[in-house]
Protein backbone atom coordinates (compact mmCIF):
# COMPACT_ATOMS: atom_id res chain seq x y z
CA UNK A 1 0.00 0.00 0.00
CA UNK A 2 1.22 3.48 -0.80
CA UNK A 3 2.53 5.24 2.27
CA UNK A 4 0.78 8.44 3.33
CA UNK A 5 1.63 11.17 5.80
CA UNK A 6 -2.05 11.57 6.67
CA UNK A 7 -3.16 9.61 9.72
CA UNK A 8 -6.23 7.64 8.71
CA UNK A 9 -8.68 7.46 11.64
CA UNK A 10 -9.87 3.99 12.59
CA UNK A 11 -13.49 5.08 12.17
CA UNK A 12 -12.83 6.18 8.58
CA UNK A 13 -11.15 2.85 7.84
CA UNK A 14 -14.21 1.06 9.22
CA UNK A 15 -16.57 3.17 7.09
CA UNK A 16 -14.45 2.58 4.00
CA UNK A 17 -14.38 -1.19 4.52
CA UNK A 18 -18.15 -1.20 5.08
CA UNK A 19 -18.71 0.76 1.86
CA UNK A 20 -16.52 -1.61 -0.16
CA UNK A 21 -18.35 -4.61 1.30
CA UNK A 22 -21.58 -3.36 -0.29
CA UNK A 23 -20.27 -4.46 -3.70
CA UNK A 24 -19.23 -7.85 -5.11
CA UNK A 25 -15.44 -8.32 -4.96
CA UNK A 26 -15.14 -8.17 -8.74
CA UNK A 27 -16.99 -4.83 -8.79
CA UNK A 28 -15.54 -3.11 -5.76
CA UNK A 29 -14.34 -0.22 -7.93
CA UNK A 30 -18.00 0.87 -7.80
CA UNK A 31 -17.24 2.05 -4.25
CA UNK A 32 -14.95 4.80 -5.56
CA UNK A 33 -17.45 7.65 -5.23
CA UNK A 34 -18.69 6.63 -1.76
CA UNK A 35 -15.06 6.45 -0.61
CA UNK A 36 -14.30 9.88 -2.03
CA UNK A 37 -17.27 11.35 -0.18
CA UNK A 38 -16.14 9.70 3.06
CA UNK A 39 -12.64 11.11 2.65
CA UNK A 40 -13.91 14.61 1.89
CA UNK A 41 -16.31 14.53 4.85
CA UNK A 42 -13.40 13.64 7.12
CA UNK A 43 -10.65 15.91 5.77
CA UNK A 44 -12.58 18.63 3.93
CA UNK A 45 -11.08 17.98 0.50
CA UNK A 46 -9.51 15.25 -1.63
CA UNK A 47 -5.72 15.38 -1.32
CA UNK A 48 -3.22 13.56 -3.52
CA UNK A 49 -2.66 11.25 -0.56
CA UNK A 50 -6.38 10.52 -0.47
CA UNK A 51 -6.42 9.69 -4.16
CA UNK A 52 -3.51 7.27 -3.76
CA UNK A 53 -4.96 5.68 -0.62
CA UNK A 54 -8.38 5.09 -2.18
CA UNK A 55 -6.79 3.76 -5.36
CA UNK A 56 -4.83 1.24 -3.29
CA UNK A 57 -7.94 0.19 -1.36
CA UNK A 58 -9.77 -0.52 -4.62
CA UNK A 59 -6.73 -1.96 -6.45
CA UNK A 60 -6.92 0.76 -9.08
CA UNK A 61 -4.49 3.24 -10.58
CA UNK A 62 -4.53 6.76 -9.07
CA UNK A 63 -5.66 8.16 -12.42
CA UNK A 64 -8.89 6.14 -12.08
CA UNK A 65 -9.68 8.08 -8.91
CA UNK A 66 -8.32 11.43 -10.08
CA UNK A 67 -10.60 11.42 -13.12
CA UNK A 68 -13.61 11.19 -10.80
CA UNK A 69 -12.35 14.00 -8.56
CA UNK A 70 -11.80 16.33 -11.51
CA UNK A 71 -15.11 15.43 -13.17
CA UNK A 72 -17.57 15.89 -10.31
CA UNK A 73 -17.82 19.49 -9.01
CA UNK A 74 -19.03 18.35 -5.58
CA UNK A 75 -15.55 16.93 -5.00
CA UNK A 76 -12.80 19.46 -4.34
CA UNK A 77 -9.01 19.35 -4.21
CA UNK A 78 -8.41 22.20 -1.81
CA UNK A 79 -9.77 23.05 1.60
CA UNK A 80 -13.03 24.99 1.80
CA UNK A 81 -14.31 27.13 4.66
CA UNK A 82 -15.81 25.76 7.86
CA UNK A 83 -19.20 26.52 6.28
CA UNK A 84 -19.33 25.90 2.53
CA UNK A 85 -22.20 27.41 0.53
CA UNK A 86 -23.00 26.38 -3.03
CA UNK A 87 -25.21 28.73 -5.03
CA UNK A 88 -27.04 27.47 -8.10
CA UNK A 89 -26.48 29.67 -11.16
CA UNK A 90 -28.54 27.74 -13.71
CA UNK A 91 -31.41 29.49 -15.52
CA UNK A 92 -34.27 29.23 -13.02
CA UNK A 93 -32.11 30.29 -10.09
CA UNK A 94 -30.34 33.01 -12.07
CA UNK A 95 -33.70 34.51 -13.03
CA UNK A 96 -34.87 34.29 -9.41
CA UNK A 97 -31.89 36.19 -8.04
CA UNK A 98 -29.05 33.75 -7.40
CA UNK A 99 -26.45 36.26 -8.62
CA UNK A 100 -27.67 38.73 -6.00
CA UNK A 101 -27.52 35.91 -3.46
CA UNK A 102 -23.86 35.32 -4.33
CA UNK A 103 -22.97 39.02 -4.30
CA UNK A 104 -24.63 39.51 -0.92
CA UNK A 105 -23.00 36.36 0.49
CA UNK A 106 -19.56 37.63 -0.48
CA UNK A 107 -20.30 41.06 0.98
CA UNK A 108 -21.62 39.60 4.25
CA UNK A 109 -18.66 37.23 4.66
CA UNK A 110 -16.02 39.72 3.54
CA UNK A 111 -15.01 37.58 0.58
CA UNK A 112 -13.03 39.31 -2.16
CA UNK A 113 -13.68 38.44 -5.78
CA UNK A 114 -11.10 36.27 -7.47
CA UNK A 115 -9.46 36.72 -10.90
CA UNK A 116 -12.62 35.35 -12.51
CA UNK A 117 -14.98 37.49 -10.45
CA UNK A 118 -17.59 35.39 -8.69
CA UNK A 119 -16.97 32.43 -10.99
CA UNK A 120 -13.74 31.11 -9.47
CA UNK A 121 -13.95 27.42 -8.46
CA UNK A 122 -14.71 28.69 -4.98
CA UNK A 123 -13.87 31.68 -2.84
CA UNK A 124 -12.88 31.59 0.85
CA UNK A 125 -13.17 34.32 3.47
CA UNK A 126 -9.94 35.59 5.04
CA UNK A 127 -10.76 33.96 8.38
CA UNK A 128 -11.48 30.63 6.66
CA UNK A 129 -14.93 30.38 8.21
CA UNK A 130 -16.98 30.68 5.02
CA UNK A 131 -16.47 29.65 1.41
CA UNK A 132 -18.84 30.06 -1.53
CA UNK A 133 -19.04 28.76 -5.06
CA UNK A 134 -21.38 28.84 -8.01
CA UNK A 135 -22.64 25.42 -9.10
CA UNK A 136 -24.94 24.13 -11.79
CA UNK A 137 -28.48 22.85 -11.24
CA UNK A 138 -29.30 21.62 -7.72
CA UNK A 139 -32.49 19.95 -8.99
CA UNK A 140 -35.01 22.21 -7.28
CA UNK A 141 -35.86 24.66 -10.05
CA UNK A 142 -39.39 25.20 -8.76
CA UNK A 143 -38.08 26.66 -5.50
CA UNK A 144 -35.42 28.98 -6.92
CA UNK A 145 -33.12 30.51 -5.89
CA UNK A 146 -31.53 27.49 -4.25
CA UNK A 147 -28.34 27.03 -2.21
CA UNK A 148 -26.65 24.20 -0.39
CA UNK A 149 -25.18 25.01 3.02
CA UNK A 150 -22.66 22.21 3.45
CA UNK A 151 -24.91 19.25 2.52
CA UNK A 152 -28.27 20.83 3.38
CA UNK A 153 -30.49 22.18 0.61
CA UNK A 154 -31.99 25.65 1.16
CA UNK A 155 -34.87 26.67 -1.09
CA UNK A 156 -36.55 30.00 -1.86
CA UNK A 157 -33.53 31.85 -0.51
CA UNK A 158 -34.11 35.56 0.10
CA UNK A 159 -31.15 37.48 -1.40
CA UNK A 160 -31.60 40.10 1.32
CA UNK A 161 -31.35 37.58 4.17
CA UNK A 162 -28.16 35.73 3.26
CA UNK A 163 -26.60 36.30 6.70
CA UNK A 164 -29.12 33.79 8.02
CA UNK A 165 -27.40 31.12 5.90
CA UNK A 166 -24.31 31.48 8.11
CA UNK A 167 -26.45 30.96 11.19
CA UNK A 168 -28.05 27.74 10.01
CA UNK A 169 -31.45 29.14 9.14
CA UNK A 170 -33.21 31.01 6.38
CA UNK A 171 -35.73 33.70 7.18
CA UNK A 172 -39.23 33.40 5.74
CA UNK A 173 -40.51 36.53 4.08
CA UNK A 174 -44.32 36.19 3.92
CA UNK A 175 -44.84 38.90 1.34
CA UNK A 176 -42.39 37.32 -1.08
CA UNK A 177 -43.00 33.68 -0.20
CA UNK A 178 -39.27 33.24 0.25
CA UNK A 179 -37.65 31.24 3.02
CA UNK A 180 -36.03 27.92 3.83
CA UNK A 181 -39.08 25.73 3.36
CA UNK A 182 -41.24 24.85 0.42
CA UNK A 183 -44.88 25.70 1.02
CA UNK A 184 -46.53 23.08 -1.14
CA UNK A 185 -49.96 24.68 -0.96
CA UNK A 186 -48.71 27.83 -2.71
CA UNK A 187 -47.49 25.97 -5.78
CA UNK A 188 -49.25 26.80 -9.02
CA UNK A 189 -51.99 24.48 -10.22
CA UNK A 190 -51.14 22.37 -13.26
CA UNK A 191 -51.86 23.68 -16.73
CA UNK A 192 -55.06 22.21 -18.26
CA UNK A 193 -52.94 20.33 -20.80
CA UNK A 194 -50.37 19.19 -18.23
CA UNK A 195 -50.47 15.58 -17.04
CA UNK A 196 -48.44 15.24 -13.86
CA UNK A 197 -47.12 11.90 -12.68
CA UNK A 198 -44.42 12.18 -10.04
CA UNK A 199 -45.62 15.64 -8.93
CA UNK A 200 -49.34 15.02 -9.32
CA UNK A 201 -50.08 15.85 -5.66
CA UNK A 202 -48.29 19.20 -5.60
CA UNK A 203 -50.88 21.95 -5.44
CA UNK A 204 -53.53 19.74 -3.85
CA UNK A 205 -54.99 21.72 -0.91
CA UNK A 206 -55.01 18.74 1.47
CA UNK A 207 -51.53 17.50 0.60
CA UNK A 208 -48.46 18.14 2.76
CA UNK A 209 -44.89 16.86 2.95
CA UNK A 210 -45.74 14.83 6.06
CA UNK A 211 -44.74 11.17 5.70
CA UNK A 212 -48.15 9.94 6.90
CA UNK A 213 -49.86 11.91 4.14
CA UNK A 214 -47.58 10.26 1.60
CA UNK A 215 -48.28 6.79 2.99
CA UNK A 216 -52.04 7.40 2.96
CA UNK A 217 -51.76 8.18 -0.74
CA UNK A 218 -50.08 4.84 -1.42
CA UNK A 219 -46.49 5.90 -0.97
CA UNK A 220 -43.81 3.18 -1.04
CA UNK A 221 -46.22 0.54 -2.34
CA UNK A 222 -44.08 -0.06 -5.42
CA UNK A 223 -40.98 -0.22 -3.23
CA UNK A 224 -42.64 -2.91 -1.11
CA UNK A 225 -43.29 -4.81 -4.32
CA UNK A 226 -39.73 -4.31 -5.55
CA UNK A 227 -38.09 -5.80 -2.45
CA UNK A 228 -39.93 -9.07 -3.13
CA UNK A 229 -38.64 -9.25 -6.71
CA UNK A 230 -35.38 -10.66 -7.98
CA UNK A 231 -32.66 -8.41 -9.35
CA UNK A 232 -33.32 -9.73 -12.86
CA UNK A 233 -37.06 -9.08 -12.64
CA UNK A 234 -36.48 -5.51 -11.46
CA UNK A 235 -34.04 -4.83 -14.28
CA UNK A 236 -36.40 -6.29 -16.86
CA UNK A 237 -39.30 -4.18 -15.59
CA UNK A 238 -37.26 -0.99 -15.69
CA UNK A 239 -35.98 -1.83 -19.17
CA UNK A 240 -39.54 -2.53 -20.37
CA UNK A 241 -40.69 0.82 -18.98
CA UNK A 242 -38.19 2.59 -21.30
CA UNK A 243 -37.31 4.89 -18.40
CA UNK A 244 -34.41 7.18 -19.26
CA UNK A 245 -32.03 9.25 -17.16
CA UNK A 246 -32.32 13.02 -16.96
CA UNK A 247 -28.63 13.84 -17.08
CA UNK A 248 -28.83 15.15 -20.63
CA UNK A 249 -27.92 12.05 -22.60
CA UNK A 250 -31.18 10.26 -21.81
CA UNK A 251 -29.37 6.96 -21.23
CA UNK A 252 -31.72 3.98 -20.66
CA UNK A 253 -32.00 3.51 -16.88
CA UNK A 254 -32.46 -0.26 -16.99
CA UNK A 255 -29.30 -0.69 -19.04
CA UNK A 256 -27.35 1.57 -16.69
CA UNK A 257 -28.55 -0.33 -13.63
CA UNK A 258 -27.46 -3.60 -15.22
CA UNK A 259 -23.85 -2.37 -15.17
CA UNK A 260 -23.81 -2.13 -11.36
Amino acid sequence: MTSTATKIPAELKRQVDAAIAQYPPERKRSAALPLLHLWQERFGFISDEGINWIADKLELQPINILELVTFYPMLRQKSAGKTHIRVCRTLSCAMAGSYRVMENLCAAAGIARGPNGLHDPFLVSKDGKVSVEFVECLASCGTAPVCMVDDELRENVDPNAVADLFLGRTRVTPESGQGSGLNINTQASPHPLEHRLVFKNIGRPDWTTDIDCYLDDGGYQELKKAVTMSRTDILNEVKTSALRGRGGAGFPTGVKWSFI
